[in-house]
């Protein structure tokens, strides 16, 4: 079957080759969800009651689905954030002719409620490459998801990539409690492509058919959704 193809160009010349390249997100999978016990305890248990295994998270393909979704653009250079005197944030990075991060207005946003562990100012990630999808696919984008260990979160936005001819920057939010070295190569967003299509809503009436399909499922013990119902992702 005929993939669909994202690229990722440079937005100048003298940067080709210099920054991390865009990973699909299954390379860059976050290190909780690679500890995380797939049983709870560690030990695979049938639990007499409910005829259900002990399973955790790590056994939830939604989630990992959601996870590995898409693609991921990385930090394009180690970033230090001191505290100043007044409280705030300030960044710095060493590539000279590279601009890593910009303030944002805070007019921009002033309705918003910034979530209190944050500092109540936005900034921007200036974006090295430009997105570019195939005619009528747009790109979802998003802070790397499920990743509450880093010290920022992006603001999630959709663009139509197949006509945008310019990076997309990521307004952000930092964690009041970080101070020190955001590494080169540290997720910074997830970009979910998707075809735009016109779609409606129907509300229906009980259908017993799902609960039927329901119980040839739930015949198994293990691995109901993924075996019955899952279809395969190809993010590569």
């Amino acid at each position: 079957m005929k993939k669909n193809i994202i690229k990722f160009y440079p937005t100048k010349e003298s940067y080709d080759g210099v920054f991390d390249n865009p990973v699909p997100s299954k390379d860059l999978i976050p290190e909780w969800y690679k500890k995380q016990n797939r049983y709870t305890g560690g030990e695979k248990i049938l639990s007499m009651d409910t005829g259900l295994y002990n399973t955790t998270i790590k056994a939830c393909m939604p989630i990992f689905d959601l996870i590995t979704a898409g693609y991921i653009i990385k930090t394009p250079a180690d970033i230090h954030v001191s505290i100043a005197q007044d409280g705030l944030p300030n960044f710095s990075w060493a590539i000279n002719e590279y601009i890593c991060i910009e303030s944002h207005g805070e007019l921009q946003y002033d309705s918003f409620k910034i979530p209190k562990e944050f500092h109540q100012i936005g900034y921007k990630f200036i974006n090295p490459w430009i997105t570019q999808t195939p005619k009528g696919y747009s790109s979802i984008f998003v802070s790397p998801i499920l990743r509450d260990d880093l010290p920022f979160q992006c603001l999630p936005a959709i663009v139509d990539t197949d006509n945008h001819p310019i990076p997309v920057n990521f307004p952000f939010f930092l964690r009041k409690d970080f101070e020190g070295i955001i590494p080169a190569g540290t997720p910074m967003i997830q970009i979910i492509p998707f075809k735009r299509e016109s779609w409606g809503v129907k509300i229906k009436k009980y259908n017993p058919e799902f609960n039927k399909i329901w119980k040839k499922a739930e015949r198994h013990m293990l691995n109901r959704y993924k075996d019955n119902f899952r279809v395969l992702k190809d993010w590569s």
